[in-house]
């Protein structure tokens, strides 16, 4: 009964429809095109998703000379960043490799040579405050200690 009622409903719906239509004039081949030409002198037709973020660029064409944009290009934007250091993929971290240390390097050694006195200093590789066991050894088992001395047969 709902399937009856289902598709009598959407019949009506398609017939609500083009009855609506009915008294619109059909568009000519010759205004489509009309339309098309007259929107692709316009720049509104768009091919896909990127086509709004282009459409929004300013117009093509530069108030900035050809060799003040070499010259821009040519110049550090920070002049201390010289050679591979203005690379972001080799220097990531740009010119706070270049500030003054928070300690100073005599400070530094004084703190290195005191904590090596109290042997606070743990060799390079060690984590843990405990020393690292060495694992157990496992034995052989019988049945194949056998077979080992024997020549493996």
């Amino acid at each position: 009964m709902n399937a009856k009622l289902l598709i009598s409903t959407m019949m009506g719906v398609a017939l609500a429809g083009s009855l609506a239509r009915a008294d619109e004039a059909p568009i000519t081949r010759a205004a489509v095109i009309a339309d098309y030409q007259q929107a692709a002198h316009a720049g509104q037709l768009h091919r896909n998703d990127y086509a709004d973020e282009l459409a929004s660029r300013p117009p093509q064409g530069s108030q900035v000379a050809r060799d003040q944009v070499v010259a821009e290009l040519k110049s550090p934007t920070d002049p201390r960043l010289v050679g591979p250091l203005r690379n972001r993929t080799y220097n990531q971290f740009g010119t706070e490799l270049m500030r003054a240390p928070i300690y100073s390097r005599a400070e530094v050694k004084a703190d290195v040579l005191e904590a090596r006195s109290e042997h606070a200093l743990r060799p390079a590789g060690e984590s843990g405050d405990l020393p690292v066991a060495a694992a157990p050894r496992r034995e052989v088992p019988a049945f194949l200690a056998g077979r080992l001395t024997r020549g493996g047969s």
